[in-house]
């Protein structure tokens, strides 16, 4: 979870954003990692993630320039945090 957010990291903002339904299934995805404490990782998510690897990178790749989504480290060895909805595109 982000450390400066209390409660759920779930925005209702990212149902009215005109995204794809894989997109919007990995925010939530997202989510649901970060609300148990866990790292949002490329392997944290790949194991849940239910549609190709491919399309878990692509999506992830919209997340990040929709501002949804930044990122820690390399592309390889990335760590994800869900921005706040304020910096939203």
């Amino acid at each position: 979870m982000n450390a400066n957010t209390v409660g759920p990291s779930m925005s209702q903002k990212i149902f009215s954003m005109d995204l794809s339904v894989e997109a919007v299934s990995l925010y939530l995805l997202c989510c649901a990692v970060a609300d148990t404490g866990s790292g949002i990782t490329k392997e944290t998510l790949a194991e849940k993630w239910n549609s190709s690897r491919a399309a878990l990178e692509r999506e992830l790749r919209r997340l990040e320039e929709k501002n949804i989504l930044g990122r820690d480290g390399t592309e390889n060895n990335a760590i994800y945090q869900i921005l706040d909805v304020k910096k939203w595109l």
